[in-house]
């Protein structure tokens, strides 16, 4: 196929989420006639940033980690003046607080959690030994790792059942939002990976920028917002163009689907995998730090000022990681609880004031106020043991038809950017030009 020929190829991308976006720009780059069709009145999907009263409100409390590769690919990290989190956590069991440092960051700290009644010597062996089988194995290596499940495959390595319960899976649980763990070794690998080569940060201007960076670079008029595509058009076998909610349509050479799981499934009618994983964020104003920590503050369940079940699962005050997301002079909490809490919103501060404040006896808990709740019904789909063999091709076998988003990867920023790398090698490779290399 000739430049020529190959320039007037018309692709449309569905969903301008990282992996749409990624992909369309991608697609211009190589001189694709390439448009997104997004049925919100923004870029980004579930990345996004609200101003409120004040506060920048990330969607969901959300991190970037730095070390992902496609990250380091896609975006421009400088431009988007990172705000870093500490390095390790704080699990608060029975309450009582226990910080967690890495030993290969924070050396003289570290030394605390090497003395925690948290973890045995052997269990301190077990995590070296686990992290420097993943410092040693690239991720496409980790992804050959069997695909069993995370505490199987940790217990087996030597690490003992309470430290599973009182650390992993605490930290488990804020980052695949499955209290008990349900996740297996190989995506679970990938983030301890990379927690251990980068950093955890946000932007200054709110995850949300993320998005609005490629989008930036993705040509004038090419991103249609407001625009539900509620129909793939079919000529025989093959697809050949989209049905817009208003009546319109648009035609094109390969129509790419870069939305959730549940409406790539409805518009394109294949069996893609489709548990979820659902989350609640509440963002209070607090009336001064408690503390003025920059780590993710975990709680395990049981609560001990909990009333009945746990209902927050992590904190952090956002304000101390990244000032820029309160307005001088006022301090932003960030509490996320897993599932989908149907209590009100008075409710949920009630409880978070408990759950958190407890634990600090100058919390001023009385004096929060609650900003915003997010319900987050699809936060991420479920990654248990052996999804990886279930999760669907970028080549659907339907001509004309390509598929993208995180449901092709993994459910994360890294695997929504490489769906979007993967979706455009797979028009290259269609119009007879090379695959450009993507790593996981």
């Amino acid at each position: 196929m000739s430049d020529s020929s190959r320039n007037a190829q018309k692709v449309i991308v569905i969903g301008a989420g990282l992996a749409g976006l990624c992909c369309a720009r991608s697609l211009q780059r190589a001189g694709f006639n390439a448009h997104v069709f997004e049925q919100s009145d923004r870029v980004g999907g579930r990345v996004a940033t609200d101003f409120v009263d004040g506060f920048r409100l990330d969607r969901g409390f959300q991190v970037l980690f730095t070390a992902y590769p496609a990250v380091k690919q896609e975006l421009d990290l400088a431009a988007l003046d990172l705000k870093v989190f500490d390095p390790g956590m704080v699990v608060f069991i029975k309450g009582e607080p226990y910080p967690l440092y890495d030993p290969f960051r924070q050396p003289l700290r570290a030394i605390s959690s090497l003395r925690s009644p948290l973890l045995s010597y052997s269990d301190n062996v077990a995590l070296f030994k686990f992290r420097q089988l993943v410092m040693r194995l690239d991720i496409e290596d980790i992804f050959l790792l069997p695909d069993v499940s995370a505490k199987d495959y940790l217990l087996d390595f030597g690490l003992s059942r309470s430290a599973l319960d009182d650390v992993v899976v605490p930290i488990s649980s804020g980052i695949f939002l499955h209290r008990r763990m349900d996740v297996g070794i190989r995506n679970f690998a990938m983030v301890y990976k990379m927690m251990a080569e980068g950093s955890a940060a946000v932007p200054a201007a709110g995850m949300g920028a993320i998005p609005e960076q490629i989008a930036a670079s993705i040509e004038e008029g090419t991103i249609h917002l407001n625009s539900s595509v509620t129909k793939l058009i079919k000529e025989g076998d093959r697809v050949i163009g989209v049905e817009l909610e208003n009546g319109d349509y648009a035609l094109a050479d390969f129509v790419v689907v870069a939305a959730s799981a549940d409406v790539a499934a409805l518009l394109t009618g294949l069996n893609l995998p489709q548990e979820k994983r659902s989350a609640a964020c509440l963002y209070i104003e607090i009336p001064k730090p408690f503390t003025s920590s920059k780590s993710i503050m975990l709680f395990q369940e049981p609560n001990k000022y909990a009333t009945s079940n746990t209902l927050v699962n992590n904190a952090v005050i956002i304000s101390n990681v990244a000032p820029s997301y309160a307005e001088s002079g006022r301090h932003l909490l960030s509490a996320t609880s897993i599932g989908d809490p149907q209590a009100s919103r008075d409710r949920l501060l009630e409880l978070a004031q408990r759950e958190i404040g407890g634990h600090f006896k100058d919390s001023r808990s009385d004096e929060w106020e609650l900003v915003h709740v997010y319900r987050i019904p699809w936060a991420q789909f479920a990654q248990p043991a052996g999804i990886s063999s279930r999760l669907p091709k970028v080549e659907t076998g339907i001509p004309g038809l390509i598929l993208s988003g995180e449901i092709v990867t993994n459910s994360s920023i890294q695997g929504a950017l490489q769906a979007g790398q993967k979706a455009a090698n797979a028009v290259f490779y269609a119009t007879g030009m090379k695959r450009r290399p993507v790593r996981r």
